[in-house]
């Protein structure tokens, strides 16, 4: 079922306000409530719900705090994927490079 005014699944709206409750609490929230958010905006939220979130202004300073803190970051694993693409590049463009291309 479908909540006509939020746009989100009636099952999920639940979950969604302890979301956003969170996320009006933070950071004074204990590390099992960190790692839900954390769960929840890997694994569960779709695009809709983050900006709606994004959009509460009541929530606005946690909310940006949690993002810049947790999610909007790079992790050892980003850099390394990062490096491996440039290196790859590398390769293709020395390669051409090597054929005259």
């Amino acid at each position: 079922m479908h909540n006509a005014d939020s746009g989100i699944a009636t099952g999920d709206v639940d979950r969604f306000d302890q979301v956003e409750a969170l996320l009006g609490r933070y950071p004074a929230i204990s590390q099992d409530e960190l790692n839900d958010l954390k769960h929840w905006f890997r694994k569960e939220a779709s695009a809709f719900e983050v900006a709606s979130l994004a959009s509460k202004e009541a929530i606005h300073y946690g909310y940006a705090q949690f993002r810049r803190e947790h999610i909007d970051v790079f992790s050892f694993r980003d850099v390394g994927k990062g490096l491996i693409a440039v290196a790859v590049l590398i390769a293709i463009v020395g390669g051409l490079w090597l054929l005259g291309v």
